[in-house]
């Protein structure tokens, strides 16, 4: 458990690998036992040591309490809690586990999951994961695995059976929309490339950052939004849930190429002798969207939630989900010489208006639980006509509606206005799967059956918040662009 915590405590880092030894002296004189010189750093680097040094005579109480056998780790960590809650004293085994993922990848088939309604709903597939590739979706329910019924289970327990060694088969059984459905994905590295997009639509693009875990990440994120006036991209959007944090300096990269005017980003405040407080702003001329939603969560933490706030604050995005994690302070990484490490606490961030989130958060410009039923999704959404059939190259909101739930069956992967082959195509693979004649149209009787599988489903979900963020970009994608793409590959404001 305490490795979990530390994994989120401290997501965020600004550096690491830095020797005992390559700190400037406070007073060199006083450093004699291992705790002075592990003093030594916290009062070289941590924030709130600045202001809050010990005295020779508690420092030497802290000395005799380690001579009388206290357990050096927590002496330190004591010492650690009366600054912050993010500052750690580590083992070399604690640290390379709590931290591991932050700098390499992992096995596993590319899934994250949520408990819904007693369900393991499946919340999150990796792009560049086998279960991604295997065909399944967010919102499937995962009711087995390699035949054990998870019914009963709880999200570790269901964990457990999903690891396992690279190479080997995980037997996956889910329900979607009503059906159940047999998956055979194979384990295998999850690699480490945080940043990823895809078209839903004419006009809207889905960008998804997991972490900043390098440079590298901003960099990726920074070419894919060179790309978007090529593609005519009217509205974006960007999802930041799970993303714990990482490099600040890439968050600040990624906001720097958004943001389409010179504003503040956000306001660092380091110890008095490493420069106080700076302020980091953008230098403007991002490309000019329609709209930027934002996904949020309460798994989105640091250097997520600083960029979360920053487009909140300056009225560059709208933020969708949950609260977030509340964590605005940042931690150097110090290898120490006895090969164990010290996590400590050394910037603080303030967002334009929100100011510091620290146990906060950032609220939503829009609440939305991250999962819903499939049948409350459709309440809100056009009713299926079913009177008249939908012939090929028929456009409107009923070839909408219709391939909203073909979407939501996995026979399509975006939904739209138009009756293409594309969208024939699910038409034909419906009424294949029910035993219906194959028509070259949408019949009443295909469009019966498909509202009364629907109607029926109590048991299967959607990405709720995504889908609100959908439902507002589709309005933005019917909207004149506010830039012209040129012909040399730039743009020029419309």
């Amino acid at each position: 458990m305490l490795k979990n915590i530390l994994r989120r405590a401290c997501a965020a880092f600004l550096t690491a690998a830095l020797l005992a030894s390559s700190a400037a002296a406070l007073d060199a004189s006083k450093i004699e036992t291992k705790f002075d010189g592990v003093l030594y750093q916290i009062e070289r680097y941590g924030l709130f040591a600045e202001d809050n040094p010990l005295s020779d005579q508690q420092r030497a109480s802290y000395n005799a309490r380690i001579d009388g056998g206290e357990d050096f780790t927590e002496v330190v960590n004591e010492i650690l809690e009366q600054h912050d809650t993010h500052s750690f004293y580590l083992s070399q085994e604690d640290y390379s586990n709590s931290f591991s993922t932050l700098t390499t990848d992992y096995v596993g088939i590319g899934i994250t999951v949520t408990m819904q309604d007693s369900s393991v709903v499946i919340r999150e597939v990796n792009f560049g994961g086998p279960a991604k590739e295997a065909g399944i979706l967010a919102g499937d329910v995962l009711t087995a695995v390699d035949g054990t019924p998870l019914a009963g289970k709880t999200l570790e327990e269901a964990g457990e059976l999903l690891r396992g060694e690279p190479g080997s088969s995980a037997d996956l059984t889910i329900t979607r929309a009503g059906r159940e459905m047999s998956f055979s994905v194979r384990r295998r590295a999850i690699y480490g490339d945080y940043v990823w997009s895809q078209t839903l639509s004419d006009g809207i693009e889905y960008i998804r950052i997991e972490a900043f875990g390098t440079m590298d990440d901003a960099a990726h994120f920074v070419e894919i939004w060179d790309g978007l006036d090529e593609k005519n991209t009217a509205a974006v959007i960007l999802d930041l849930r799970g993303n714990g944090g990482g490099l600040v300096d890439a968050g600040l990269e990624v906001l720097n190429k958004i943001l389409t005017k010179p504003v503040t980003m956000v306001t660092c405040r380091w110890r008095r002798d490493q420069g106080g407080s700076q302020v980091s702003s953008s230098d403007g001329g991002g490309l000019p969207l329609n709209g930027l939603y934002v996904l949020v969560d309460g798994g989105t933490a640091s250097a997520a939630e600083m960029v979360a706030a920053c487009l909140k604050d300056n009225g560059a995005g709208v933020l969708i989900g949950e609260k977030t994690y509340g964590k605005s302070q940042g931690q150097y990484h110090l290898k120490l010489a006895s090969g164990d490490s010290l996590v400590i606490t050394t910037m603080e961030m303030s967002a334009p208006k929100s100011g510091v989130w620290e146990g906060k958060g950032i609220a939503p410009n829009v609440e939305a639980k991250p999962v819903a039923e499939v049948s409350e999704y459709l309440a809100g959404m056009p009713a299926l006509q079913t009177s008249r059939p939908l012939l090929f190259g028929e456009q409107g909101e009923p070839v909408r509606a219709l391939t909203e739930r073909l979407r939501l069956l996995g026979l399509l992967d975006t939904a739209g206005d138009t009756l293409n082959a594309e969208v024939l195509g699910a038409v034909r693979a419906f009424q294949q799967k029910m035993g219906l004649p194959q028509t070259l149209c949408a019949d009443t009787g295909m469009l019966e059956t498909l509202d009364g599988a629907l109607s029926t489903v109590s048991d299967s979900y959607v990405d709720n918040a995504l889908e609100q963020a959908l439902e507002r970009a589709r309005k933005d994608a019917a909207k004149p662009l506010r830039y012209t793409p040129q012909a040399d590959g730039s743009w020029r404001a419309a």
